[in-house]
């Protein structure tokens, strides 16, 4: 049925969920050769409703610095996608009523040495609908894409959020981290890489933004230690050294403070039960006399 299909709008083959990412390992075994004259099929004939194609990232991915792939057919044929393209009538911007595409795209990216290269442009994923890159609205662009699942989006689909530590722009549902205090969002990527913008917890992945986390404050929720280089929340510190597990006097220095306002917290607890064990008390004695 999708050979020479007339009225299918939409091809994923990217082999991933939707807010994914596109990296799969091991990389699956989908051919070129055998996938193109399927597609061909499709774009060939008049009348084709195609819209937007997500191809396997495996076609067009870098290695050692350098494009591997894209197969001379895989390239040719993206040549033929955008001729298909081409052949119809002209599409603006629903925003502006600019002509797409524009500032020398084409509907999919085909200069090798361009990161985008091998991706549909200017379609939002979900709604297919047609934007530029350039339109702003509510300070935001229309058309954006996710540096996580590589997919564009327009506002009124999916809502897009800064990563704190690379200002890229991710969907909402592609994060998986954010800072424990200010819920600000960190995208996956810069998590595996590490950098100095946020720290991460080393037992329950907990992750705090610079501005949020003072290494020297107990109100900040992290320890970092530089005698063992262990980074740690504040609960995942006491929780050790209440286990025995925290030998390293650094370490112990640093939970200090949370240690003594544990300290004080349960004497006020404790100040608390009295007055209240007073009062019980009080009423008890005042039901022995009335009776």
């Amino acid at each position: 049925p999708l050979r020479g299909s007339l009225i299918i709008e939409q091809i994923d083959l990217s082999l991933v969920g939707e807010h994914q990412r596109p990296h799969i390992s091991p990389e699956p075994h989908i051919s070129c050769s055998h996938v193109l004259p399927i597609l061909d099929s499709i774009i060939e004939r008049e009348g084709c409703s195609l819209m937007h194609l997500q191809f396997p990232q495996v076609w067009f991915v870098w290695r050692g610095g350098r494009r591997e792939g894209p197969s001379a057919e895989f390239h040719a044929f993206i040549g033929r996608y955008n001729q298909m393209w081409e052949n119809r009538e002209e599409i603006g911007c629903l925003e502006c009523n600019q002509s797409l595409p524009n500032n020398g795209n084409e509907w999919i990216d085909g200069d090798v040495f361009d990161a985008g290269y091998g991706t549909q442009l200017h379609t939002c994923y979900d709604c297919l609908k047609h934007y530029c890159y350039e339109c702003p609205v509510n300070g935001e662009r229309k058309l954006d894409r996710c540096r996580t699942c590589d997919r564009d989006y327009c506002v009124d689909c999916i809502e897009m959020h800064r990563c704190l530590s690379c200002n890229g722009d991710n969907c909402n549902d592609c994060y998986e981290y954010e800072c424990h205090q200010c819920n600000r969002k960190v995208c996956s990527e810069c998590i595996e890489e590490g950098n100095d913008f946020f720290y991460q917890c080393e037992d329950c992945d907990k992750v705090f933004c610079l501005e949020c986390n003072d290494i020297q404050s107990e109100e900040t929720g992290m320890c970092y230690c530089h005698e063992c280089n262990d980074i740690r929340c504040n609960d995942c510190q006491l929780q050790k050294f209440r286990q025995g597990e925290r030998d390293c006097a650094e370490c112990i220095k640093l939970i200090a403070p949370s240690l003594v306002g544990e300290c004080s917290r349960l004497y006020e607890e404790n100040e608390q039960l009295k007055v209240k064990n007073k009062e019980l008390m009080r009423e008890n004695n005042e039901l022995k006399s009335r009776n």
